[in-house]
């Protein structure tokens, strides 16, 4: 595929991956999905544990991030797509804060993170439709980075697999900012040869409006495959993503927090938290 000027600025900017963790399996579970991504698009790791201040007088725990080192060199066949580096430069960071969700922000900012990935472990993420757990949403709120979060789950390291981020959902309001959306996903379309699904949150009629065409001809002129659905009831928004979801094999949704934002009813359903609870897949949340 042809690479655009802006698709290898984005790739280029992709390097610096924050990988928060309390330590347990469930946490460490997306310790596959921040690897893969930092060997697809070449950057690097910045693991951060975070430890109540009254933690640095007791005795020493024996909690530590877990070994990558044979999880980064699986899958460097050929047969693998995208071709993966075979090194992974890693930094440990050990702090004392207040505030988990406040040193993750702010170890984001400082470092100039681009994304930020982590699991949502709070029994909220399974018990409520509007929270995904007080660190994830405090989290997302004060990032100045995209946030990539999925479901923690208890999975023990020797069965840990690579994602493979064939089919990526791209959850996108018709307007101006659509181009905008577009770039910051292309990279990703490139890296993992992915089918890009744009679902439009838009109610309508059951024709291709103008600015779907657009859309679509903007995806052409990018030359990545993609294609952009219709619903035979598009006001039915809702309904037409969970069907979609659960008859597509998702691998990746992005969204943004003003289409999270838009289109949640705080009081009932949260779309965010939705999303992984149906599809078990990441979701993106792209800034």
């Amino acid at each position: 595929m042809q690479i655009t000027a802006v698709v290898r600025k984005l790739c280029q900017i992709l390097k610096r991956i924050l990988v928060p963790t309390d330590f347990t399996a469930a946490s460490n579970s997306v310790f596959p999905c921040a690897t893969t991504i930092a060997q697809a698009f070449g950057g690097k790791l910045f693991l951060l544990h975070v430890m109540p201040p009254a933690s640095v007088k007791e005795p020493e725990r024996l909690g530590d991030f877990p070994p990558l080192e044979s999880f980064i060199h699986a899958n460097l066949d050929k047969d693998f797509n995208p071709p993966l580096q075979p090194e992974l430069p890693l930094t440990k960071l050990y702090l004392y804060d207040r505030s988990t969700p406040r040193m993750i922000a702010d170890v984001a900012k400082e470092r100039k993170m681009d994304l930020i990935c982590m699991a949502a472990t709070s029994q909220r993420a399974d018990l409520t439709w509007w929270s995904a757990g007080k660190t994830v949403e405090s989290v997302i709120e004060h990032a100045p980075c995209s946030v990539l979060c999925l479901r923690g789950q208890p999975i023990k390291e020797k069965d840990w697999k690579r994602p493979v981020f064939r089919h990526i959902a791209l959850l996108t309001e018709l307007g101006p900012q659509r181009e905008a959306l577009i770039e910051r996903v292309i990279p990703w379309v490139n890296r993992f040869n992915s089918i890009l699904h744009i679902f439009p949150m838009e109610s309508g009629r059951h024709t291709e409006s103008g600015e779907q065409t657009a859309l679509r001809e903007l995806c052409q002129l990018q030359d990545i495959n993609a294609n952009v659905l219709l619903f035979s009831d598009p006001k039915n928004r809702m309904q037409n993503l969970i069907n979609f979801v659960n008859e597509t094999s998702v691998d990746l949704i992005v969204i943004t927090p003003r289409t999270r934002a838009r289109f949640s009813n705080f009081l009932v359903s949260d779309i965010f938290v939705r999303l992984m609870r149906m599809a078990k897949c990441p979701v993106l949340l792209v800034r």
